[in-house]
């Protein structure tokens, strides 16, 4: 990455914006967000993290620094002015896989002829089911969680979910 110029993956532009936005912060509080949120996108492994964090970390756009009376070896998370930057040049670079989301249902779709018309009604029913139960959880975690933004980016996951009901209601 130069000094000038900052292209952050989602994935680096995700945490490095969590990062900013709860700093000072520690991997394990980090790690508990990810793990918490029903998100699928956002949900990722500890052994993604630590390797991003480092990575940023090298980058100069997050700053560790070690909690002196923690004898764990705990070190704080922040973000550097450098750092800062960068999450707002994500923020601001729309990328073409930003405007049409990857949708694995949408591609298993193109394969329907290999199922009969009973298997594909099955399908339908049983996705659909497994998305009222995503978005009850969304609905839950929505009213446990206070974050920037929040009547925005909670609405989009509730009517995206919505949408692909709606969908999925026209196929059948």
């Amino acid at each position: 990455m130069s000094s000038d110029k900052y292209d952050l993956s989602d994935n680096e532009g995700t945490l490095l914006s969590l990062v900013l936005r709860i700093q000072p912060t520690t991997s394990y509080q980090i790690i508990k967000i990810y793990s918490d949120s029903p998100v699928s996108n956002f949900n990722t492994s500890k052994g993604k993290i630590y390797p991003l964090i480092n990575r940023l970390e090298q980058a100069g756009l997050i700053a560790k620094k070690r909690v002196d009376t923690d004898r764990r070896g705990t070190e704080q998370l922040s973000c550097t002015a450098a750092g800062k930057k960068a999450v707002k040049e994500w923020i601001l670079k729309i990328r073409a896989e930003h405007l049409l989301l990857d949708d694995p249902l949408r591609t298993k779709v193109q394969s329907f002829e290999l199922l009969t018309p009973e298997e594909r009604a099955q399908w339908i029913l049983d996705v659909k089911e497994d998305l009222h139960r995503k978005l009850e959880e969304v609905e839950d975690y929505g009213r446990s969680v206070d974050v920037p933004f929040k009547e925005f980016v909670h609405d989009n996951a509730v009517r995206s979910l919505r949408a692909r009901i709606d969908w999925l209601d026209r196929m059948y």
